[in-house]
């Protein structure tokens, strides 16, 4: 199922008026990343995307009790900087599930791209979706 199919649904059946697209691009994230011996022991630099739909009733103030905040998904991606990692399938299913776990979180895309891994190439990367059941 693609995101828009998933935001579809999510309006349709909102608990709430509104479904949320939280969006948190480009975070800088030093990992130990890749199957190569010239990647183990070396960190790369990869950038980080994650989508959350959430679906929540909101009361409509301006607080930040009331909403998603970012900040989970900044820690969790963060706490990940020591973790040794052979694929980034296996790092972006890591980072789905810290995007994930608020209750309110229906589903949740995540990109990662390697931006050194070939000279010639301004990144390789793989985008990773997932949805609660």
């Amino acid at each position: 199922m693609r995101l828009d199919q998933v935001i579809e649904n999510a309006l349709a059946n909102a608990t709430g008026e509104d479904v949320f697209i939280y969006r948190l691009e480009g975070v800088k994230l030093d990992v130990e990343i890749g199957i190569h011996p010239h990647e183990r022991g070396v960190r790369q630099r990869v950038l980080v995307d994650v989508i959350t739909v959430v679906d929540q009733s909101w009361c409509g103030t301006d607080d930040i009790g009331t909403v998603i905040d970012y900040d989970y998904i900044m820690d969790g991606i963060k706490a990940l900087a020591d973790t040794q990692f052979d694929l980034q399938e296996t790092l972006c299913g890591a980072i789905l599930s810290v995007a994930l776990s608020p209750d309110s979180v229906v589903a949740a895309q995540v990109t990662t791209r390697k931006i050194d891994a070939y000279p010639d190439a301004a990144a390789v990367g793989l985008t990773r979706f997932r949805r609660k059941a």
